[in-house]
């Protein structure tokens, strides 16, 4: 970007768009098969509070590992185009698979909290919720790529501004897949357990019979 400021990585508006385009294609199918393909392996289905915490712990990690690269790794310190374009396509790709597990769960979860005569407005209320906080992510996103790109404290250290923008925008979606986890907690829905394929991470208070 000639001039500094957050201009992104200067790539043509086509692309952008089929990138964006291919990243719902696999994000819509991985959601779909999610329920054969990670949970019945992990012996995981039909997810429960447990589930969802956990992968919602791991769908904190790849906006967390793109957060650190972004600010220190030497292709975004040193400004390498292709570098960069390569470590966010793939970044962004793993955090599209993980988080449509999490979607998956969401949808599922959704149904089986909701009371026996309310489920049509549980779902409602579940889209309406999903709906403001992709508003809120993209006004929120927005604001912080715009402003702490701006910061020029950061350039000795960085290398220009469109790093420190981009990845205040990963750190925001850290902190709130770990908020959305540690608010999972609250459930009550503690009796399933959980198990990560052979190995009982919590224990079943549920007698099988």
């Amino acid at each position: 970007n000639t001039g500094g400021g957050c201009g992104g990585l200067g790539l043509e508006r086509v692309l952008v768009g089929t990138f964006l385009a291919l990243y719902i294609i696999v994000y819509g199918q991985m959601q779909a098969a999610v329920p054969w393909l990670v949970l019945k392996p992990l012996r995981q289905s039909p997810p429960n509070k447990f589930v969802e915490i956990v992968w919602g712990f791991v769908n904190s990690l790849p906006t967390a590992v793109l957060f650190i690269t972004v600010l220190f790794s030497a292709p975004f310190v040193n400004s390498y185009f292709e570098e960069k374009l390569s470590t966010m396509i793939a970044g962004i790709a793993v955090f599209a698979l993980i988080f449509a597990v999490n979607s998956s769960i969401h949808s599922y979860l959704v149904v089986r909290y909701a009371d026996g005569n309310k489920v049509a407005q549980s779902v409602g209320f579940y889209y309406m919720s999903n709906a403001i906080g992709r508003l809120l992510g993209t006004l929120v996103s927005g604001a912080l790529y715009s402003s702490l790109g701006w910061d020029d404290y950061h350039n000795a250290a960085i290398g220009n501004n469109v790093n420190v923008g981009i990845a205040w925008c990963f750190f925001a979606g850290t902190i709130s897949s770990l908020l959305a986890m540690f608010i999972t907690f609250i459930i009550r829905d503690n009796d399933a357990g959980l198990m990560c394929g052979p190995m009982t991470c919590v224990a079943s208070t549920v007698e099988e019979g």
